[in-house]
C-alpha cells in the first residue's frame, strides 16, 4: 500500500463529504487508503460515510477521545508506506498526492511534509509554514507583532512570512490540516502525543521528528483549500487552548528554566491577546460577518448544474451566467462539483483570490459549501 489518508471527522458532515470526494478522485491513480475517524458527530456524518463512500474504512467513536488519539487509532490501522493526516475541512487537487509523494521520494531524509493552504477567498495561510514556538517566538505571535511585521525574520519566525510561499523550504513544524509522513518515521518517533487533546498536537509531532534527525519539508507545488476559521466570538477560547498547548509544549521539550521564560512570555502574550480579542468583538457587533454568499451568483457557461438546480438558484439570487471570469469584478462563483476538476477549482481560486466569493455546489446534495475568510467558520447552504 503506497498511502493512509487519515481524516478525523467531528459535526462536519457536509465539509467531509467534499472533503471525501477531492480525496478518491486524488487516489484514484493511488494504491491507496481511506481512514475515517469519527469523533461521535451528532450530524450523521458516520451514516453518510457508511452509505456514500463504502471504500472508506471508518473508526465510529462512542465519544470525543480528541485529535491526537483519534488520529493514532487510524495510524495503528494503516498498512501505507505513507501516512498523511488530512483535515475534514479540506479539498485537494487530483494530482496532489502524487505530486507530495514524489517530492518526499526525492528527500530520503524527510520526516514529515506539509502544503501550500488557501483559505476559503483563495487567499495563502501562514499556517502553511511554520517555525519552532521558542518563548520569543510564541511571545511574537500571541502579542500580534508576527502580523504587525509579517515579513520579518525577527518577528515572524512563528509562520515564517520571510519564505516565499511559492518555494519549497526544509522547516521545522507542519500543520495538522496536511501533514504527510513516511510509515517508517512515525514507527522511529511515535505517533501523535495524546496528552494534548486540543492544540499543539501537530507542533510536538513536528518537533520530535526534528529531534529523531529528520527534516520537514514545506511543499508549494500543489495547494489545497482549508476552510479554516474561528469566529470572532471564540477568539478568547482560542487563546486559552493555545496558551495551555504552548506551556505543554515547553514543559516537555524544553528545560525548567527555559520552560519558565516561555510561560513569562506567553501570559504576556495571552494579554495582549485577549485586549485585540475585545476590541475584535466589539467592533463585530458593528460590522456584520460575511458568511452567506452575496446575492449576485457567477455560474461558468461550460461548468453548468441541472435546470432544476439553475430555477432553485433563481429563487434567492441574481444568477449571471458568464464565459470567463476576467472583466468580472464582484460576486459568487459557484463551482459545480463533477462539472471541472478540483485542481481547477483551487487554480481559479489562487488566481482570483478575494475579487470574488466562492462556494462548491454538491448537485446531488442540492447544498453550496464555502467560508469567505480564514476567520469566518464554513457554512452550508441547503437550496
Amino acid at each position: 500500500m503506497k498511502l493512509s489518508v487519515i481524516i478525523v471527522s467531528y459535526n462536519a458532515v457536509d465539509f467531509l463529504r467534499l472533503t471525501l470526494n477531492a480525496v478518491f478522485a486524488a487516489c484514484r491513480n493511488i494504491e491507496a487508503e481511506v481512514f475515517v475517524v469519527d469523533n461521535n458527530s451528532m450530524d450523521g456524518a458516520p451514516d453518510m460515510v457508511k452509505r456514500e463512500f463504502p471504500d472508506c474504512k471508518l473508526i465510529a467513536n462512542k465519544n470525543n477521545p480528541g485529535f491526537a488519539a483519534a488520529n493514532n487509532q487510524a495510524i495503528l490501522q494503516a498498512t501505507g508506506k505513507y501516512i498523511l493526516i488530512l483535515n475534514p475541512d479540506t479539498i485537494v487537487g487530483e494530482d496532489t498526492f502524487a505530486s507530495a509523494i514524489s517530492f518526499m521520494e526525492s528527500k530520503p531524509e524527510a520526516g514529515g511534509l506539509g502544503i501550500r493552504m488557501l483559505d476559503g477567498s483563495g487567499c495563502f495561510l501562514p499556517e502553511s509554514k511554520r517555525g519552532i514556538p521558542s518563548p520569543w517566538t510564541s511571545f511574537t505571535k500571541m502579542a500580534g507583532l508576527s502580523t504587525l511585521f509579517p515579513q520579518s525574520k525577527y518577528f515572524a519566525e512563528y509562520h515564517k512570512g520571510y519564505l516565499n510561499e511559492k518555494e519549497n523550504y526544509p522547516i521545522e513544524i507542519l500543520a495538522g490540516a496536511f501533514m504527510l509522513f513516511n510509515k517508517d518515521v512515525l514507527n522511529s518517533i511515535g505517533g501523535f502525543d495524546e496528552d494534548f487533546f486540543m492544540y499543539g498536537e501537530d507542533i510536538d509531532l513536528s518537533y520530535r521528528a526534528i529531534k529523531g534527525g529528520y527534516t520537514n519539508y514545506y511543499f508549494s507545488d500543489a495547494s489545497i483549500i482549508h476552510f479554516k476559521g474561528e469566529s470572532t466570538i471564540k477568539d478568547r477560547i482560542y487563546v486559552s487552548r493555545f496558551y495551555k498547548a504552548m506551556i505543554q509544549f515547553a514543559k516537555k521539550h524544553f528545560s525548567k528554566s527555559y520552560g519558565t521564560i516561555l510561560k513569562i512570555f506567553i501570559y504576556a502574550g495571552v494579554y495582549l491577546a485577549k485586549l485585540v480579542s475585545s476590541m475584535k468583538q466589539g467592533l463585530s457587533k458593528a460590522v456584520p460577518a460575511a458568511s452567506s454568499p452575496t446575492h449576485k451568483i457567477l455560474l461558468l457557461k461550460d461548468h453548468m448544474p441541472s435546470q432544476d438546480l439553475i430555477h432553485k438558484l433563481h429563487k434567492n439570487f441574481e444568477v449571471i451566467f458568464i464565459e470567463d471570469l476576467t472583466n468580472q469584478q464582484e460576486g459568487t462563483l459557484v463551482f459545480v462539483q463533477g462539472s471541472m476538476t478540483y485542481k481547477e477549482m483551487i487554480e481559479t481560486m489562487d488566481f482570483y483570490k478575494e475579487r470574488f466569493h466562492y462556494r462548491f455546489l454538491d448537485t446531488k446534495q442540492q447544498v453550496m459549501i464555502g467560508s469567505d475568510n480564514r476567520f469566518i467558520k464554513g457554512r452550508t447552504l441547503t437550496l
